[in-house]
């Protein structure tokens, strides 16, 4: 399992709170200079010297809730990163035509359609060439089509890499939009810009991509 630690976020969170620091002495200082500059015989205005304290209470609460946000990014996501951990050696649905044969087991692959259709599924092997053809009644929403692992001339295939195209067209032969998925173990987890990305059948995938999660 592969995992790069998550540090910016800390940093950014120190950086931010010592500017914060920094523009409140400067506003001390400037409200300092200016009550002993103020001129004798017109001195500052009560209201106008309220005003000013207002500003200054109102620019530390802002501060202190910038602050207090900030802190809670990071630890909703730290806390998001933990529970990702756990989606190691599951399987997981994304997006994808992939289809693996590893003693004698085949992925599971599926599509999401918006109608019923008829699925017409080729499965090609590493080379490109097909392997084995056939067809799949499907309705709207998700629909299992997964291959049977079995060649057109009936023997088993053997392990390795394939590959699924799926076409669907409804009873008048009129193509429908389809999205293919496919299954796959999620390998190893690393993180990059503060994001996941998840190592699956050879690709890598940002957790917003995962569709479904099972065992």
């Amino acid at each position: 399992m592969n995992v790069s630690p998550v540090s910016s976020s800390a940093t950014t969170s120190s950086t931010t709170a010592s500017g914060a620091a920094s523009e409140q002495d400067q506003f001390l200082q400037l409200l300092i200079t200016q009550i002993q500059n103020q001129n004798p015989l017109d001195p500052l205005d009560n209201a106008q010297f309220t005003s000013q304290l207002s500003q200054f209470a109102m620019l530390e609460e802002l501060q202190q809730m910038n602050t207090s946000l900030e802190q809670n990014m990071v630890y909703s996501q730290s806390l998001n990163n933990t529970m990702l951990l756990g989606l190691v050696g599951k399987h997981a649905v994304v997006e994808g035509d992939g289809v693996s044969v590893a003693a004698g087991e085949v992925s599971s692959s599926q599509v999401q359609v918006p109608a019923t259709g008829l699925a017409t599924i080729e499965v090609l092997n590493e080379s490109g060439t097909v392997v084995a053809t056939y067809t799949r009644e499907v309705a709207p929403g998700w629909n299992d089509v997964t291959w049977d692992g079995r060649e057109d001339d009936g023997d088993a295939a053997g392990d390795g890499s394939y590959t699924v195209s799926i076409s669907v067209a409804d009873r008048g032969g009129n193509g429908i939009s389809a999205v293919t998925y496919m299954s796959g173990i999620v390998e190893s987890i690393r993180f990059e810009n503060n994001l996941a990305l998840l190592h699956i059948a050879g690709r890598d995938y940002y957790a917003s991509e995962i569709a479904k999660v099972g065992i």
